[in-house]
């Protein structure tokens, strides 16, 4: 499906503003802290029952995003078992989309954005950039994604330098500002102990 420039822009946006308000900052990005931050819950298949995790696998290998009910908060079903463990990360990812934007995670329509705000999400493009990352490997080892999501977010940094260079837009900019500072604070600490 063809999406506009804009439509990743506004996904980056809200990206970069829930690292922002939820004082995310280390990486690899801790899939179990977001969600607890986000106030989604977060559940493996394995802690299930057989017939309710039967019924979940049937719906998906991967995972689902189940809206809040009066009796259970948001919830994100991950299949522990899906190999290898980023991509069990990227599922996660790709599920807090469809519960940000209040989506259905069955919704076709939503998938592709949902996969590049997963994408956004554990390797944001500016703060690779500012990093100079450029290979699979580095992202893979900065990131802990797999390397279908690192040879990915590759080519989208590749296109980027292409048109761009190594600009950072100004949306972008507080992102670099409050990851450096953020861990700035942490390597300080570090060296305290």
């Amino acid at each position: 499906m063809y999406r506009s420039g804009s439509e990743y822009d506004e996904i980056a946006k809200i990206v970069i503003q829930i690292y922002l308000d939820y004082g995310i900052c280390k990486f690899p990005i801790d899939e179990y802290e977001v969600c607890r931050k986000l106030g989604v819950s977060l559940v493996s298949y394995s802690v299930l029952d057989k017939e309710f995790s039967g019924l979940l696998l049937k719906r998906t290998k991967h995972g689902i995003f189940v809206r809040r009910t009066p009796n259970r908060p948001p919830t994100i079903y991950f299949n522990d078992k899906f190999e290898p463990y980023g991509a069990r990360r990227y599922t996660i990812f790709h599920e807090v989309k469809h519960y940000v934007y209040d989506e259905d995670s069955g919704d076709e329509e939503y998938d592709d954005l949902a996969d590049y705000f997963a994408r956004y999400f554990m390797c944001p493009i500016p703060y690779l950039i500012y990093k100079g990352f450029s290979e699979p490997d580095e992202i893979i080892s900065f990131c802990n994604v797999s390397i279908a999501v690192a040879n990915n977010v590759c080519s989208n940094l590749y296109n980027r330098r292409n048109k761009y260079g190594s600009e950072i837009f100004d949306y972008e900019r507080p992102l670099i500002e409050y990851l450096n500072k953020e861990n700035q604070v942490l390597i300080e600490k570090v060296k305290n102990e």
